[in-house]
């Protein structure tokens, strides 16, 4: 299904293609953190990270890097 989504809506394949690594080590790192942050483990850390990745898609949409 992941890739099938790629493919149809991204149009390039998900990143576990590109690092096997990433795929298997950092994918439960990020999961584990996202139930964390749900669940209230800093609350400040999550406000942080939310603004920069706000940041960071504001600056590639203005580059046409991502629509």
């Amino acid at each position: 299904m992941q890739f099938i989504g790629h493919s149809v809506f991204e149009r390039r394949a998900p990143a576990l293609l590109d690092n096997l690594v990433q795929a298997v080590f950092l994918a439960p790192l990020f999961v584990w953190l996202e139930i964390l942050f749900y669940l209230g483990y800093r609350p400040e850390l999550k406000k942080r990270l939310d603004k920069a990745i706000e940041q960071k898609l504001a600056s590639l949409k203005r580059e046409g890097k991502v629509r």
